[in-house]
């Protein structure tokens, strides 16, 4: 018998499309869910002169599926960065403290992952990973929660063979507890694109918010890869997209922006516990374009009037205020005590 309370898993960056990583103390993840599984076709012998099926074949292997974690100030910063596609060097903070700049890139070419998830009887290890997306997502009271949709060229069971053995697995040391992402320790500023430099006064206070990442990547089944397929890449532009929910409808001004087509930014910073003196554990989250796509404010009976208000998130045609730099959707920062780089 196995449960969640025994399953230990782990993520490492790859090199090679098809061959896996050993994953190492550094690489173990705290998890809340996983949901990646492998299925193969199926191909029956069809021919005609026969009262049944009496043979088939085993065709094209499709994996993947998701991820699902509480957002951490560290330990889960491979997997944003290879999502997100850049990740700069890290620059001291303090003594302890770095800072992770992770830009968005046009395609997700090269970057991919070993993940390895024990399970009491076996390591489940997908060689090759890539992440095909996120949504990030926070409530009023709650932790934020991340979930990772994967694309894998499929799915090894080990025990005392492969690379991630189960030994292995078991003697990783489990990752550090606590420095969770809480949606208390949120700021969300707001103002037009064209605007200064997002301020204090620019503060919103929704309730709940989600982020969504979607990258489009295909991969193709080619001669001489077993019927895996080979390693995906950009088959459409990337969607981001956000949704932003005020518990009660007390302003016209996200109806009228939607109207007027008004562009937006907006930043969303997250400061947790004290690494050293003066310096934080931080999530930051930037969008220099936004474009307000739906706001509503509908009646239902006698209780509050909810305003919810959906986001595409955009590049930005130039520079806006105070997001120097910035030419992509989406950048993130992350402050914590990784001295080492994201991706290498």
């Amino acid at each position: 018998m196995s449960s969640g309370k025994e399953i230990k898993a782990a993520f490492a960056q790859a090199a090679t499309w098809g061959q896996a990583v050993a994953c190492a103390d550094g690489d173990a993840l705290y998890i809340t869910n996983e949901s990646v599984s492998q299925s193969i076709e199926h191909l029956p012998d069809d021919s005609a002169g026969q009262s049944f099926y009496t043979a088939s074949d085993q065709g094209l292997i499709t994996c993947g599926g998701a991820l699902g974690a509480y957002l951490r100030y560290q330990s889960l910063g491979v997997l944003l960065a290879l999502a997100m596609g850049s990740a700069s060097a890290p620059s001291a903070q303090g003594e302890t403290a770095y800072k992770h700049r992770l830009d968005m890139t046009g395609g997700l070419d090269g970057l991919f992952g070993t993940l390895a998830v024990a399970k009491g009887f076996s390591v489940h290890e997908f060689a090759s990973v890539k992440v095909d997306g996120l949504t990030i997502e926070g409530a009023a009271g709650q932790p934020v929660t991340v979930s990772f949709e994967l694309i894998c060229d499929g799915l090894s069971l080990n025990t005392t063979g492969g690379v991630n053995t189960l030994a292995a697995m078991n003697a990783l040391a489990a990752p550090v507890r606590g420095e969770r992402v809480l949606f208390r320790q949120a700021s969300f500023l707001m103002n037009d694109a064209s605007g200064a430099a997002l301020v204090a006064g620019d503060a919103i206070h929704p309730s709940r918010f989600s982020l969504s990442l979607k990258r489009g990547l295909k991969g193709d089944h080619l001669a001489g890869g077993g019927d895996k397929i080979s390693e995906p890449t950009t088959a459409a532009f990337p969607e981001v997209s956000l949704t932003l929910e005020f518990p009660t409808y007390t302003s016209d001004t996200y109806l009228s922006d939607l109207g007027s087509h008004t562009q937006k930014k907006l930043s969303i910073a997250f400061s947790g516990g004290e690494i050293e003196s003066g310096v934080s554990y931080g999530l930051a989250l930037a969008m220099p374009h936004l474009v307000i796509t739906n706001a509503e404010a509908a009646v239902d009976k006698a209780g509050k009037i909810a305003h919810p208000v959906t986001l595409d998130v955009l590049a930005p045609a130039s520079e806006v205020a105070g997001m120097s730099g910035q030419s992509a959707p989406l950048a993130l920062e992350l402050t914590n005590t990784r001295a080492a780089a994201l991706l290498a």
